[in-house]
């Protein structure tokens, strides 16, 4: 392997790790709003619990993605 190629590979390493660190984030997102909704109730309560859910969604398909294409 050529040096470009071992750095190409260790960036795409890098960055698979960045997205499965941010999937993990993400589904902390999720957990700390259901805590969250136990302790208050608001009226835009869905509204947010949408919210954190596409975000997961949109985070673990980002991550899928760059698997493929990475």
């Amino acid at each position: 392997m050529t040096p470009s190629a071992i750095v190409l590979l260790v960036l795409k390493i890098c960055s698979l790790m960045g997205l499965g660190l941010y999937c993990i984030f993400a589904a902390i997102i999720v957990r700390q709003e259901q805590l969250m909704a136990h302790v208050l109730e608001e009226a835009f309560e869905p509204v947010l619990k949408l919210l954190t859910i596409i975000h997961l969604i949109a985070s673990l398909g980002t991550f899928f993605l760059a698997i493929i294409l990475l």
